[in-house]
This record gives C-alpha cells, sequence and structure tokens, in this order.
C-alpha cells in the first residue's frame, strides 16, 4: 500500500452522527441476541429440575447445542456478507433468533429444547460478522476500536439483563415465560434497523477498494488468504482459550452460587448481577479508548496489554469459585468486570485492522468459529461434565472443581494472544499500514 494509503487507514477524521446511529442500532440488536442466548444459563437449575437433565445435558445445552451450529453457520453467512447486504442478512437473523427463543418456552424436553437452541444460533451466527464489517465501513481505524466498545458494551448489558430479568421473572412466573419475554421484541427491532440502516461502501474507510478478485473468490481461497496471517491464527485460538474458562464461569454462575452458597435466583440477580454489570461496563468503555490510544503508538501494545489483562481475570475468576462466602464473590465481580470486560476488545480491533478490507466478515466469521467452538462451546459443557464426574467425591460441591479446573485453561489463551504480538508489525508493514503516530 501506499504512503497515501498508509496516511489514510490513520485518517483522524470524526465519524459522524449518522455511523453513531449505526453503532448505537446493531448495539441494541447484539444486545438482545445476548439476552436470547445467555438467559438460559441463569434459568438452567429450574430447566434441569423441570426437565430432569444432568449437568453434563445442560452444559451440552447451554455450549454446544448452541455454539456449535452458531459457528459452522457464521462462516458461510459471512462469506455472503462480503459480497451482499450486510444489514439485510441481520435483519433476517434476528427475525429467526427472535422466534426460536420464542418457541423455547414450549420445549417439553431436554432434546426438543437442544433443537430450538440449534435455531437459536444459526440465526444469531448472522449477526457478529456483518456487524463488525458494517462498523469498519463507518470508522476509520483510529476510532474502531471505540466504536467496537460500545459493541461490545452489549455483550454485558445482555448478559446481565438476562440474568436480572431471567432470574426476577424466573423466581416469579417460571422459566418458560421469560424466553417469551425475551424473544419478542427482536421482531420489532429487526424492522426498525431494516428502515433506518443504510448499507456503507464496502471498504468507504479505506485508500483501496476491496478487491474484486477477492471478493469473488470461494470460500476456500479466502480460507487459505486468512490462514496465511500467523499474527490471526495465534489470535483466533488465544482468544478461544481465554474466552473458554469466562464462558464456564458465566453459563454455571447461577447453579454454582445456588448449590455452594445456599442463594436464591432473586440474590442473584440484584446482589451478584448490578455490581458485575457496572464493572464490566466500565471495563468495556475504558479499554476501547485505551486500545484506540495505544495503536497510535504500538500495533503490538493493545494485544500486549489483553494477555494481561486476561492473566489477572482468570485468576480473579479461580478465587471466586474458591472463596467460602457469597459476599467475597459478589465482591470480586468488581474486579473481574473491570478486566475481564475489556480483554476480548484488542482482539476484536486488532482483527479488523490486521485483514484487507474484503476478508473482514469472513476473518471475522472465521475468528468466531475457532472462540465459539473452542471457547463458548466448549468452556460450560467441559465443566458441566467435570461436575458429573467429581459429584462422587465432592457432592454438592462437585460444580466448584469443575469450574476451577476449566476456569483454569484460560491461562493458555494468555500465553498464546501474548505470542500474536510478535508478527503483528511485519504483516501490516506489508500492507503498508503506519500504526505510530
Amino acid at each position: 500500500m501506499s504512503e497515501q494509503g498508509a496516511a489514510n487507514m490513520n485518517s483522524v477524521t470524526k465519524p459522524g452522527r449518522y455511523a453513531w446511529y449505526v453503532a448505537g442500532m446493531l448495539f441494541v440488536i447484539y444486545l438482545f441476541n445476548y439476552i436470547d442466548r445467555s438467559v438460559l444459563s441463569v434459568l438452567s437449575q429450574l430447566v434441569k429440575e423441570d426437565l430432569g437433565a444432568s449437568d453434563t445435558i445442560m452444559g451440552f445445552l447451554v455450549g454446544p447445542a448452541f455454539a456449535v451450529f452458531y459457528a459452522l453457520a457464521g462462516i458461510p453467512i459471512a462469506r455472503y456478507a462480503d459480497r451482499a447486504s450486510r444489514i439485510r442478512i441481520i435483519v433476517a437473523g434476528c427475525i429467526v433468533w427472535s422466534g426460536f427463543t420464542i418457541a423455547t418456552a414450549y420445549a417439553q424436553t431436554w432434546q426438543q429444547l437442544a433443537l430450538f437452541r440449534v435455531g437459536v444460533g444459526i440465526g444469531e451466527a448472522a449477526f457478529l460478522a456483518p456487524a463488525y464489517s458494517i462498523l469498519a465501513d463507518y470508522f476509520p481505524v483510529l476510532y474502531r476500536a471505540r466504536a467496537l466498545s460500545l459493541l461490545g458494551l452489549a455483550v454485558y448489558f445482555g448478559q446481565v439483563t438476562g440474568m436480572v430479568t431471567g432470574a426476577m421473572l424466573g423466581a416469579s412466573l417460571g422459566w418458560r415465560d421469560v424466553f417469551i419475554y425475551a424473544g419478542a421484541p427482536g421482531v420489532v427491532i429487526a424492522l426498525l434497523a431494516y428502515l433506518t440502516v443504510r448499507e456503507p461502501e464496502r471498504g468507504a474507510m479505506e485508500a483501496s477498494r476491496a478487491s474484486a478478485d477477492t471478493a469473488r473468490a470461494d470460500l476456500a481461497t479466502a480460507l487459505r488468504a486468512l490462514w496465511a496471517y500467523r499474527s490471526f491464527r495465534n489470535l483466533c485460538f488465544g482468544t478461544a482459550l481465554g474466552v473458554f474458562g469466562g464462558q464456564a464461569f458465566a453459563g454455571w454462575s447461577a447453579p454454582f452460587l445456588m448449590r455452594s452458597h445456599g442463594v436464591d435466583l432473586q440474590a442473584i440477580g440484584t446482589v451478584f448481577a448490578p455490581p458485575y454489570l457496572l464493572s464490566a461496563l466500565a471495563g468495556t468503555i475504558v479499554a476501547g479508548f485505551v486500545a484506540d490510544r495505544l495503536v497510535r503508538r504500538d500495533l503490538n501494545a493493545p494485544v500486549r496489554a489483553s494477555s494481561y489483562a486476561l492473566t489477572f481475570a482468570t485468576a480473579c475468576l479461580c478465587l471466586a469459585c474458591w472463596v467460602p462466602s457469597f459476599g467475597a464473590v459478589v465482591l470480586l465481580t468488581i474486579p473481574m468486570g473491570l478486566v475481564g470486560g475489556g480483554w476480548v476488545l484488542p482482539m476484536q480491533s486488532t482483527t479488523q485492522n490486521a485483514l484487507p478490507p474484503d476478508l473482514r466478515a469472513t476473518g471475522t466469521a472465521v475468528f468466531w468459529f475457532v472462540v465459539n467452538l473452542l471457547g463458548i462451546a466448549m468452556g460450560p459443557w467441559f465443566a458441566g461434565m467435570l461436575s458429573d464426574l467429581f459429584a462422587a467425591r465432592f457432592g454438592n460441591e462437585s460444580l466448584r472443581y469443575g469450574l476451577l479446573v476449566a476456569i483454569s485453561v484460560s491461562f493458555l489463551g494468555a500465553v498464546i494472544i501474548h505470542r500474536a504480538a510478535r508478527s503483528l508489525h511485519a504483516e501490516a508493514a506489508a500492507r503498508g499500514i503506519r500504526h505510530q503516530g
């Protein structure tokens, strides 16, 4: 890329109001995306008792039943999004996942619930990669992490909103009605997005537009092009293992607190969730600004910072599973949220910065394919299997020890993420991108 291209990549032109409106609309859609996928976690103890499922089965429903099909559908959908209208793909997916969320309320067996979770996963696979690609075409490099941090806020708003409302409604109405209330708003929001969000010009924030040859390339060619980026490979697998432990805890936090600390759903929704929400929101917002500042000086710096943050967050999660009192767990949610709320963000923004425009949606889908398959799918399932395995020895405390083992996997993720920084400069220089200023 020419010096002019490098200068354009580092443009300091501020995004307009409409760009932030688009980011806000995508935030709302992603919010319900996460509410719909995560509400099962807080209700899992009620569902387990109603449907007569084991911890292994509940781990399967929270993890692989959703995440495997989410991951598998994401890549072909994203490749299509590199050539077709991304906003239409997002709208269609939102309607699909909202419908299957509502259908979950009528499941009579865990097998039926698993099928509905598959439908939710396929629908939600249509959101993230097209959304990242849209934001990359509305925001220049030096504002991209900030825009993605807004999107990242939806993860924590969605998780905790699902936890708070799911716990409160589940305690008073039962678990089935919660899924109806969670799914219905998605259809309305999807239609609003269809009417108000414009499809941006692809590669609008780059000096050179997407290559027509690459854009028309088949999926195998695109995957080979992505695999050539060593930093991309390490970011994928490091993030996946980092997410593994966090998702194990997120998927089992409510049953763990109920079994090991004797608290009820209402206490989880009113005492445990709020401090985690506030600290995670603060951590995500700060991470976006910090990543944008760090990337001006050194492309490696945000990635290295993420590896340190992941190490600290993982240690806090392990400690939360070990301490004897519910109050201590609540106090640990603050450092967990502040640090754990932002470490993934530089992985996302670095992926967008490191890849060419015509591979971003596909690259994002591959990134989340690995993260979902190894992290989101396997983390909760692995913890559930360990809980059943440890039950004979530890009884009601088996989930505590299963979580400790599963969470510890994330330390390996931090090591791999740190290694990813080594090849970022060379790959960015090959594309003519300067990240020092």
